[in-house]
């Protein structure tokens, strides 16, 4: 692979971009199943970004069979006589047409007129037959209800249905190429009873989309095998029935001003009285979908109570059909997961009204299929002609066009234009010509790591390896917040486990941690044993790094109790005794050297100055006055807003200037408590006596700082210790007493 990969050989972006690139025009022009299944799922996150809008006014609305109506009038099917008073009652209050998304195939077995038939093996057939000459059957009764209005009657395709042809009430002409050789062809039908159909003005089927489960387009007209003529579906039999129009044109290519280019290239439009429906070359219109809307509704409960708004049906197309859900009349639109089936016709219909449509241009094909080879070229000419910087510049200028362009055209024109296929291309090409540079510079970085591997930890040579300049001693002055934390009584600890035990038991301590002080934007320094080193605002910068690592700082002392809980169980488990973990945290905030530290052989990323040591006597403190965080003064500042208090001016060790000593004991939200500012100005009452060397009197104001500390719920020792340290103070109290406590250790 030398010839590819070679120092110095321009020739691997061009000719791997150009692979792409071929390889890419030709699956375009096969044009697979899953590639036009990846158009249908950009063209279904158009609609869900901005579905068509619902215009309440379109005279189309839905009597739907709910879960009310199921209530009121009992389980589907019902009784003919019950669809015949809801056919009369739609015809009076003014339905312009009356279709309905359900096959009447068989009939009705509650009829009476049928039930009797069934006593002529205990009752005289003479009998029998005067009665049922003497009941209407419930088929007749929806018949002579269906002939005093408009219905259009469901019937549906299926291979294992008859082959007698549903009844057409409707003639075809067409215009261009017979439009018969572009429609889908189904092999048999479930339709209504012959008495129902007789009746009816129409019928259209209820099938949906054949192909694919979400309805995305579905078929207008089909073709029934060894049948002449068309058979159409049912919204665009609603809207015939409803103009009162008796057929329907089909233009198809090379019709009158439809440009074909001498190809036959599909169906183009079908038009029924003054409506055209613009469709695809396989005669399917596209759902432009709204999305589910409870105004298209009534109940069927309503209408057969007559207390149904007069408005939502007077001069409406309406289309009886179900929402119920033990039914399972459910579709899947590029909206909607599941939706109603008769809503699919219902927007369908509301489509035709409007001229509301989505079309996929005859030459969006060819059009993408251009654009994708020339501005492909056109990558692959610049490609090693470009800096990296300006490739990418260019590359996201063609691929953004390729995304623009098709929103534009759906959101202002409803055209279709695969947004996914040509810029994925387009970024394939860009991607695989720098990825052999890429791997050119990663053989660089792997001689890099095999030579320094030895000596540094891996994340630095990681960083070396992506920045050689770092490989030099010495660092740069910054502000930085230092954090130590220590494990108190780690030895007792630590005598409860074997070495493996321990060091389980340490890693399930660290990890946490760790994820903390990563999580809050700080850097790790080191680990010493079951201590942490970590600070934040370098190498990159973090805005509030004092905040960061007060909010670190407390989250760590939850983690803990939460960490304690676990071990308690366990501990119990194993019948063992539990020793709480307790931790103490310092943190300081100031200027340090930061940078790489050591020797020629061997370096490390860390920080240095006096604020750094600090930091670490802070930690040793909390052993002292028995709190779980000690943040220094400067700290304290800059994390303004958080819960701290003074405990002490203390001399700490190795220092000659005296230190302001605090306790973080939370957040921003407990420094706005009541209890919080209690504690505050009993504390700063407290440590004014101290310091003024009235020591009887701070004394007497310990117990009311410890009442305000427990009310706030600061679990702590250190009153424990300043009551002992002030006692000792009324003892012998020395002459030179500055206010200032000189610690004893670390």
């Amino acid at each position: 692979m030398r010839w590819l990969f070679g120092r110095g050989n321009t020739r691997a972006p061009w000719i791997v971009a150009v692979l792409v690139l071929i390889n890419a025009l030709l699956l375009r022009a096969i044009d697979p199943l899953e590639v036009s299944r990846l158009r249908d799922l950009a063209f279904d996150s158009y609609q869900r970004l901005k579905p068509r809008t619902y215009d309440p006014s379109v005279p189309v609305r839905i009597v739907d069979v709910d879960e009310e109506a199921l209530a009121e009038y009992g389980q589907w099917p019902w009784p003919r006589t019950i669809i015949a008073r809801l056919v009369d009652k739609l015809t009076e209050q003014g339905a312009v047409v009356i279709a309905f998304d359900v096959v009447f195939a068989e009939p009705d077995r509650s009829s009476i007129s049928r039930m009797v038939r069934d006593l002529v093996a205990y009752t005289d057939p003479e009998t029998v037959k005067k009665l049922a000459a003497a009941v209407q059957d419930n088929d007749q009764v929806l018949a002579d209800a269906m002939a005093h209005s408009r219905v259009v009657l469901g019937f549906g395709f299926d291979l294992k249905g008859g082959q007698t042809p549903p009844k057409r009430q409707h003639g075809m002409a067409f215009a261009g190429d017979n439009p018969l050789q572009f429609l889908p062809e189904q092999q048999g039908t479930v339709k209504a009873i012959p008495i129902l159909e007789a009746a009816a003005k129409g019928n259209g089927s209820v099938n949906t989309d054949l192909e694919t489960v979400v309805i995305r387009r579905v078929p207008m007209l089909f073709r029934l095998a060894g049948q002449e003529g068309v058979f159409p579906a049912l919204s665009i039999e609603a809207m015939r029935v409803a103009q009162g129009a008796n057929s329907y044109v089909i233009k198809s290519s090379g019709a009158n001003q439809e440009e074909s280019f001498g190809t036959r290239s599909g169906i183009v439009a079908i038009k029924t009285g003054d409506l055209e429906v613009r469709t695809d070359a396989r005669g399917r219109m596209i759902l432009y979908d709204s999305g589910h809307r409870a105004e298209r509704y009534v109940s069927a409960a309503a209408v057969l109570k007559g207390t149904a708004p007069a408005a939502k049906l007077d001069g409406q197309v309406v289309f009886v059909g179900t929402s119920a859900i033990g039914l399972k009349d459910t579709r899947s639109t590029p909206v909607d997961d599941a939706v109603p089936g008769v809503e699919v016709h219902a927007q369908l219909a509301e489509q035709m009204l409007t001229q509301d449509f989505l079309a996929r241009p005859d030459f969006a094909d060819g059009a993408e299929f251009l654009y994708l080879g020339l501005i492909g070229i056109l990558l692959v000419v610049l490609l090693p002609r470009l800096s990296a910087g300006r490739m990418a510049v260019v590359a996201a200028i063609f691929i953004g066009v390729g995304l623009a362009v098709p929103w534009f055209a759906f959101s202002e024109y409803h055209l279709l234009f695969d947004p996914i296929y040509p810029p994925l291309t387009l970024a394939a090409i860009y991607v695989s010509g720098t990825a052999i540079a890429f791997m050119r510079t990663e053989r660089e970085r792997a001689a890099i790591r095999g030579a320094f591997g030895l000596y540094l930890s891996p994340d630095r040579v990681e960083q070396v390896a992506r920045h050689p300049e770092l490989l030099q001693l010495g660092g740069e002055q910054r502000e930085i917040t230092v954090m130590f934390t220590d494990v108190r009584g780690f030895t007792r600890i630590s005598e409860q486990f074997d070495p493996h035990g321990l060091t389980r038991f340490m890693n399930r301590f660290l990890t946490p941690m760790t994820d903390l002080v990563l999580s809050h934007q700080g850097t790790i320094d080191k680990y010493m044993g079951d201590a942490i080193m970590a600070f934040w605002n370098a190498p990159l910068a973090v805005p509030g790094h004092a905040a960061r690592g007060c909010d670190t700082a407390l989250a760590m002392q939850e983690q803990l109790h939460r960490l304690n809980e676990e071990l308690h169980a366990e501990a119990v488990a194993a019948g063992r005794e539990h020793i709480p973990l307790a931790i103490g945290i310092g943190l300081n905030t100031g200027y340090a050297s930061v940078g790489n530290f050591g020797s020629a052989q061997r370096l490390t990323y860390s920080c240095l100055g006096n604020d750094v040591n600090l930091a670490s006597r802070l930690e040793g403190q909390c052993k002292t006055y028995r709190v779980g965080i000690v943040i220094g003064e400067k700290t304290r500042q800059q994390a303004e807003g958080y819960a701290t208090l003074e405990l002490d001016l203390v001399m700490l060790k190795g220092k000659t200037e005296p230190e302001h000593a605090h306790a973080l004991l939370g957040g921003v939200a407990m420094a706005k408590t009541p209890a919080y500012q209690e504690l505050v100005r009993r504390q700063t009452e407290f440590l004014a006596h101290y310091r003024a060397a009235a020591f009887a009197e701070a004394l007497e104001l310990i117990p009311g700082c410890q009442e305000a500390a427990d009310a706030l719920g600061w679990n702590q020792g250190y009153y424990e210790i300043m009551r002992a340290r002030v006692d000792g103070l009324i003892d012998d109290s020395p002459p030179d007493w500055t206010g200032v406590y000189v610690a004893k250790e670390k």
